[in-house]
């Protein structure tokens, strides 16, 4: 079966989850294609990847190109944010399989209605879906899955003298500081000295002012328990084990990606997650006990971090089980080939 993937990502696989899960498909799938339309793009083309992206800018151009890839392939695979508003006006000849890997904005009921399978990343986007009367065998829940060959378990944990704390979800801009829960982070370590805590800025195209500002800001209040790596990190197994912990500090619940892949990798290390109460994945973490959600404030990351400590092993031991028994990535590739298969 020929599948054409759709998707709005940047086509940047080590910096950008979406771009990550949308290849590793194509590359099981070898008889696809993946065509992206985002504005972080001008024009990539890759015969490795099977894949091309450009800009909306070039619109003459995605009108006359879309409708030839949709005509040879069987079927649409859109992998994208709630509403992808191009896809969902160009794409008219296929079946449609809607995977939403992004939650923000409000669905698209026409395009809904067309879909043959809709995936949701989140157990919170499936029943609002069905509540607004799609028919449940319409709707899939699948997580994305990672390698777990290469995000293994580290040998061994105890209770440190001085807690430490990644994050590993760097905004694309400043202006997103507030909500992805950089600036509660950055507070809480001027409060919290005793906590080190360490930030994973990522190259994007577009976020030199977003690195710049918060290599200021650490400098400018004297952060010395707070560290910036800026660059692509080859290994990011290897960071995740030096960590005792890796939070994801939304105070917005569209503050980053509602399933971060950086909560993923980190429960694939044997590390647990520390997870805003207002990040929709947060109910996951609580219910698999393999982290703990905390109040969104300074304070309530830090007695929640304590509280974290002392039940660490189990916690720890939980985020290995629940990477093995749901976010590996064979299994997600089996779920997706199910689907195809079924509408092939």
């Amino acid at each position: 079966m020929r599948i054409a993937y759709w998707t709005t990502a940047c086509l940047a696989p080590q910096i950008e989850a979406v771009s990550k899960e949308v290849l590793d498909l194509a590359a099981a799938f070898q008889d696809s294609r993946i065509f992206a339309v985002s504005p972080h793009l001008t024009f990539k083309l890759s015969w490795v990847d099977r894949s091309a992206g450009m800009h909306p800018r070039f619109g003459p151009l995605l009108r006359l190109v879309i409708p030839m890839i949709e005509r040879a392939a069987h079927l649409n695979h859109i992998y994208a944010e709630v509403n992808p508003w191009l896809f969902s006006t160009a794409l008219t000849r296929r079946p449609i399989v809607l995977t939403i890997a992004s939650e923000k904005g409000e669905p698209i009921p026409d395009l809904l209605s067309r879909c043959a399978v809709i995936v949701t990343q989140t157990e919170a986007m499936r029943r609002r879906l069905a509540s607004a009367g799609l028919p449940q065998n319409r709707l899939r829940l699948i997580y994305p899955g990672i390698d777990l060959s290469r995000f293994t378990p580290r040998a061994g944990w105890s209770i440190p003298a001085r807690p430490s704390v990644l994050l590993a979800t760097f905004p694309r801009t400043a202006q997103e500081f507030a909500g992805r829960g950089v600036d509660l982070l950055l507070e809480a370590a001027r409060r919290f000295p005793q906590v080190d805590f360490c930030v994973v800025t990522r190259p994007w195209n577009s976020g030199g002012a977003a690195q710049r500002l918060l290599v200021e800001k650490v400098r400018d209040h004297g952060l010395g328990n707070v560290q910036v790596l800026n660059g692509l990190q080859e290994r990011m197994e290897e960071l995740y084990r030096r960590y005792d912990f890796t939070v994801i500090p939304y105070t917005t619940v569209d503050g980053g990606k509602e399933c971060p892949r950086s909560l993923i990798e980190a429960l694939a290390c044997g590390v647990p997650i520390l997870i805003s109460e207002v990040a929709p994945f947060a109910s996951f973490v609580a219910v698999h006990d393999c982290g703990r959600v905390f109040p969104c404030s300074p304070e309530g990351l830090i007695s929640t971090l304590e509280d974290a400590l002392s039940s660490y092993h189990v916690i720890s031991e939980n985020a290995v089980r629940v990477s093995r028994e749901i976010f590996d990535l064979r299994h997600t590739l089996r779920q997706y080939g199910a689907i195809y298969d079924e509408l092939g």
